[in-house]
């Protein structure tokens, strides 16, 4: 059972980890709030939805695994 009342479902297209990208959420004051953990985002999608403007997708994180001294 979903635990959101009004029926909205949030849709999954890729089986890959979410967290590979950041998330700046936009509300409709123009106040955003950007994440970096997928399912923390969708958890606040889902609080603020009424006040919601969109979501966007920014940039790959970069990792320096690997690079450097």
């Amino acid at each position: 059972m979903s635990p959101y009342k009004d029926g909205e479902v949030f849709e999954t297209y890729c089986d890959k980890d979410y967290d590979r990208h950041t998330y700046k959420m936009v509300l409709k004051n123009g106040k955003a709030i950007v994440y970096d953990n997928y399912e923390l985002m969708r958890y606040h999608w889902y609080q603020q939805r009424a006040h919601l403007s969109h979501v966007e997708v920014l940039d790959a994180k970069q990792t320096t695994a690997g690079k450097g001294f």
